[in-house]
C-alpha cells in the first residue's frame, strides 16, 4: 500500500478512515515516538475551506492541555497534504469497550473523566459538538481521552464554519438544540454525554429510528424512556442530564461529575460490579412521559422540580459534598471495612518500583533517585539543558509537579525532551517524575482520596509515552485498578 510522505514521519499502517481524514500509525522521527498521524482526505484537497477547517481543529486541540483531551504534537501542511500528529491511543474506543462489557463502576469513572475534560474545554470557550462512544479513546492504562475535534468551535469566535440552520453531529447523541440547528453551548456536549451514560445503563441509546430526521425529532419532542428497575438509582440523574430544556440540565461538566460522584459513592457492591454493554442487555420500558424515579416521584414531566431538589447537593463545595457522601456510604452499607482497605493498600504498597519517596537536593541526585546509578556529567550539558534540569529539580522540591502552567516539573522536562529527545538525563528525570506521580497516587488511595489518586494517575498518563520501563507501566495499571477496587 502506498502511504503519503510527510517529512519527519515514517508511516507504518492505516488505523482508520473518516469522511474528512485518514489516520495512520506513524513514528515521529525526531522523538522516536509512535503517533496517530491524521491526514486530510484527498477528495477534499481541492476545497480550501476543508483545509481551513482541518487546521482549525489542530489549533483548537493545541490550545487544550488536559489529561482527558487528546494532545496534538504537531500540525501543518506539506505539498497538498494537511496533517496533524496526535498521541497514539492504542487501547481502542468506548464503543468497542461497551461491546465487550465493563463494570458499571468503571463506566461511571469514564463518564466523570470525560465530564472533567469537557468542563475544561468549555471554560476555554470550546464546544466539541460530536461527543459519542467512537470519539472517546483509551490509553494503555485505561484512562479515557476525548478525540476528534473536527467540528468543534470556539463560542467566542466571530467566524462560523457551519451555516446557520445546518445540522451537524451524530443523530443518536445530539442534543435537542443541536437537532434544531440552534445556537449551541457546552450544555449540548453534556446532553450527548448523558446519552452515552443512558446507553451504558440500558444497553441502547434512548432514541432510534429509520432516519436521522426521525431520531432528531425524538430528541426534540419524545420523553426519555425510563431506566430498567435495577438501574432506577440513576433515574433522577438521567432526567436532568437529558432534559429538553438546557436550563434544566447540569450547567457544567463539573456539576455533572459531582452529581454522579454522589451517586457512585452510594452504589451497592452488586450494582457497582454489574456489567454494562451496548449489546446483550435488553432495553426495558417504552417512550412514556410517566417515568418515575426510585422514590416514586414523577420526574419526566417536570425535570425542573427534580433539578431544584438536587441543587443543594450538586452545588455544594466538592470537598464537603464528597465527605457527606462518604459518611452516607459508611452508615448505609458499611463502606469498605478496615480489613478491606488494609488489603487494598497492602497490595498497592507491594508495588516494588513505587514504594519509595524522595526529594532530590541537587541535579545529580535528581537522576540517581529511584535506583538510577549513572551520575550526570553536568559539564557535558548545554546551558539551556542545565537550566531546564535545574528548573525541574526546583519544581519537584517545591511540589510543583504539573502546575502552575509553564512553571512546573512536567513542563520543564517535556520541554527538555522536545529539545533533546535522546538525552539520557532527561529520560531518567521524566521517569522519576512518573514515579512521583505513582507514589502520590498510592498515598491518596491509602487515605481514600480517590479523586486525588485519579488526578495523579491521569498526570502520569500524560508522560507515559516517555516511559520505557514495563514494570512502571504495569504498576500504573495496578494502581488504577486499586482505585476502582477501593471505591
Amino acid at each position: 500500500m502506498d502511504y503519503p510522505e510527510i517529512p519527519g514521519y515514517q508511516i507504518h499502517k492505516l488505523l482508520g478512515k473518516g469522511g474528512m481524514a485518514v489516520v495512520y500509525l506513524a513514528v515521529q522521527a525526531d522523538f522516536e515516538r509512535k503517533v496517530a498521524l491524521k491526514i486530510m482526505a484527498k477528495h477534499l484537497q481541492s476545497d480550501s475551506s476543508f483545509g481551513e477547517r482541518f487546521l482549525r481543529e489542530a489549533r483548537i486541540v493545541a490550545q487544550l492541555s488536559h489529561p482527558n483531551i487528546v494532545p496534538v504534537y504537531d500540525f501543518g501542511q506539506f505539498e497538498e497534504f494537511h496533517y496533524m500528529a496526535m498521541e497514539y491511543l492504542s487501547s481502542g474506543d468506548l464503543k468497542a469497550k461497551l461491546k465487550r462489557g465493563l463494570p458499571l463502576s468503571e463506566g461511571i469513572n469514564i463518564i466523570k473523566a470525560i465530564a472533567s475534560g469537557l468542563d475544561y474545554a468549555h471554560q476555554k470557550n470550546f464546544i466539541h459538538r460530536d461527543i459519542k462512544p467512537e470519539n472517546i479513546l483509551f490509553r494503555d492504562d485505561g484512562s479515557p481521552v476525548i478525540s476528534d475535534f473536527g467540528i468543534a468551535r470556539n463560542t467566542e469566535s466571530a467566524t462560523r464554519m457551519t451555516m446557520t440552520g445546518t445540522v451537524i453531529g451524530s443523530p443518536h447523541y445530539m442534543s435537542p438544540e443541536q437537532a434544531e440547528a440552534a445556537h449551541l453551548d457546552g450544555r449540548s456536549d453534556l446532553y450527548s454525554l448523558g446519552v452515552i451514560f443512558y446507553e451504558m445503563l440500558c444497553g441502547a441509546v434512548p432514541f432510534s429510528g429509520e432516519s436521522a430526521i426521525s431520531i432528531s425529532i425524538k430528541h426534540i419532542t419524545a420523553p426519555v424512556p425510563p431506566l430498567p428497575p435495577d438501574r432506577a438509582e440513576f433515574q433522577e440523574f438521567i432526567d436532568i442530564a437529558l432534559a429538553k430544556d438546557r436550563e434544566e440540565r447540569f450547567q457544567t461538566g463539573a456539576e455533572l461529575r459531582d452529581a454522579l460522584d454522589d451517586i457512585g459513592n452510594n452504589l451497592s457492591d452488586a450494582l457497582a460490579s454489574a456489567i454494562v454493554m451496548t449489546r446483550g442487555r435488553s432495553k426495558t420500558g417504552g417512550t412514556t412521559a410517566n417515568s418515575k424515579n426510585r422514590s416514586g416521584r414523577d420526574v419526566s414531566r417536570n425535570p425542573k422540580a427534580s433539578r431544584s431538589s438536587r441543587q443543594p447537593a450538586q452545588r455544594r463545595s466538592g470537598g464537603q459534598n464528597r465527605q457527606s457522601a462518604s459518611r452516607r456510604v459508611a452508615s448505609q452499607s458499611g463502606g469498605l471495612s478496615k480489613t478491606a482497605i488494609a488489603l487494598v493498600v497492602a497490595g498497592v504498597l507491594s508495588l516494588g518500583a513505587v514504594g519509595y519517596w524522595y526529594y532530590p537536593q541537587s541535579i545529580s541526585k535528581l537522576f540517581n533517585a529511584g535506583g538510577a546509578s549513572t551520575k550526570m556529567p553536568e559539564e557535558t550539558l548545554s546551558p539551556r539543558q542545565q537550566e531546564l534540569l535545574a528548573s525541574a529539580e526546583s519544581a519537584i522540591r517545591e511540589g510543583r509537579y504539573y502546575a502552575p502552567p509553564a512553571n512546573n516539573a512536567q513542563y520543564f522536562l517535556t520541554a527538555l525532551l522536545a529539545l533533546s529527545p535522546d538525552l539520557p538525563e532527561a529520560k531518567i528525570a521524566i521517569e522519576n517524575l512518573f514515579r512521583i506521580y505513582l507514589r502520590q497516587a498510592e498515598s491518596a488511595i491509602a487515605s481514600r482520596k480517590f479523586d486525588e489518586a485519579n488526578n495523579f494517575l491521569n498526570q502520569s498518563s500524560q508522560i507515559s509515552l516517555y516511559i520505557q520501563s514495563r514494570k512502571l507501566l504495569d504498576d500504573q495499571r495496578e494502581l488504577r485498578a486499586a482505585v476502582i477496587a477501593a471505591q
